[in-house]
């Protein structure tokens, strides 16, 4: 029984004796390991400590100011393009002429005509031969209808100049902009070099400290589109009558609205989403003020747009699918208001009401052959 119990002692020692073996040889390996391991992530730390300034330098603050500078190089954009119109207009009418004017004779022209002559012979009954020469001058009265049958070649050649700032493409331009404006602000105002590192270390353990967004601090902001390769509206005449025809204003109410006098174009009020919002915040924060966001304000202004009658295509976007009332809707247009015509700044702008009337129909109608 003893021997047994002996056996069973010694059995147990012996792989107590391996078990602390193995975990000796695991415990050893995992201190190498580990070392290893610290090794490796002390040179790569090393390594990006050493090249986070050319990653900061060469390529993420050109890069994004690259993208920055694009959009804000698009919001300053103007087209300036030379629309040729060359067509044919079939001009069919009566013209009406009723008017005093001269006449001049091209040849001479006898006039032979009956006349009493007194004097100390009087003859009566004379006949009287008169020839007016060729030039002579004679007041005349017109009074007749011309018959107007003509195909009149229109060979026009239209310029436009178009700032793409005083159009809807300046929103999502300043969205884009908005998006990468902060981030490079950040970028400017870290370190460039080690030699910038303790200082702004320093100022960052002292307090207040530093404001990474502080437009001061970078100078690209100043200037960020450098500018274009070609010009736009140099000797063009017409920019200030374009902007008198494509006036802002505001919206009032929806009868009030497209009325003869009214201005083209209704600012809405609504703003741009921005990018990420912890960062718009920062460099619009109004727009945050008592728990808002861009979001909600857009929310809210659009129902006061839609409240006001505005047709959603005229300042969501999709103007193309917008419709006007058929000829069977007529009756809901204003028979004082002159007719509208697409694309005619200058005509009277599409009424409000029509449109939300009617059955619709496509404001632009396909040419044949489209």
């Amino acid at each position: 029984m003893r021997a047994f119990a002996r056996a069973i002692g010694d059995t147990f020692a012996f792989l107590g004796r391996i078990l602390r073996a193995f975990f000796s040889l695991i415990w050893g390996f995992m201190v190498i390991f580990s070392f290893i391991v610290n090794v490796i992530l002390v040179a790569v730390l090393l390594i990006l400590g050493v090249l986070i300034f050319n990653i900061k330098n060469d390529v993420a603050d050109p890069l994004l100011k690259s993208l920055h500078s694009s959009f804000v190089g698009l919001d300053q954009a103007t087209i300036d393009w030379t629309i040729p119109v060359r067509d044919s207009v079939n001009a069919q009418f009566i013209l009406p002429l009723q008017q005093n004017t001269n006449v001049v004779l091209t040849q001479d022209v006898p006039i032979t005509v009956t006349a009493n002559i007194s004097g100390p012979v009087s003859i009566v009954g004379a006949t009287v031969a008169l020839t007016l020469p060729a030039g002579t001058i004679l007041p005349v009265a017109l009074d007749l209808e011309v018959p107007v049958d003509e195909v009149i070649p229109v060979e026009l050649d239209v310029r436009a100049v178009i700032p793409l700032s005083e159009t809807q493409l300046h929103d999502p331009f300043e969205n884009l902009r908005l998006t990468f404006e902060p981030i490079i602000l950040a970028l400017d105002n870290l370190p460039n070099n080690f030699g910038e590192t303790l200082p702004f270390v320093g100022d960052l353990l002292a307090p207040p400290p530093p404001d990474l967004f502080d437009t001061a601090g970078s100078q690209y902001l100043q200037s960020p589109w450098t500018g274009f390769s070609r010009t736009a509206g140099i000797g063009y005449t017409l920019l200030d009558e374009s902007r008198t025809l494509n006036q802002n204003g505001n919206p009032t109410q929806a009868q009030s609205i497209g009325s003869p006098g009214n201005p083209y174009v209704l600012q809405t009020g609504l703003t741009v989403l921005g990018g990420i919002p912890a960062l718009d915040a920062i460099i619009r924060p109004e727009l945050y003020e008592n728990d808002n966001t861009p979001a909600q304000n857009i929310a809210v202004t659009r129902e006061q747009l839609e409240a006001l009658g505005l047709p959603p295509a005229s300042y969501a976007g999709g103007f193309a699918n917008l419709s006007v009332p058929s000829e069977g809707a007529a009756s809901a247009v204003d028979p004082n208001t002159p007719p509208t015509t697409i694309g005619d700044p200058a005509a009277t702008p599409i009424p409000v009401e029509p449109l939300l009337a009617g059955t619709p129909q496509p404001i632009f109608t396909p040419q044949p052959g489209n």
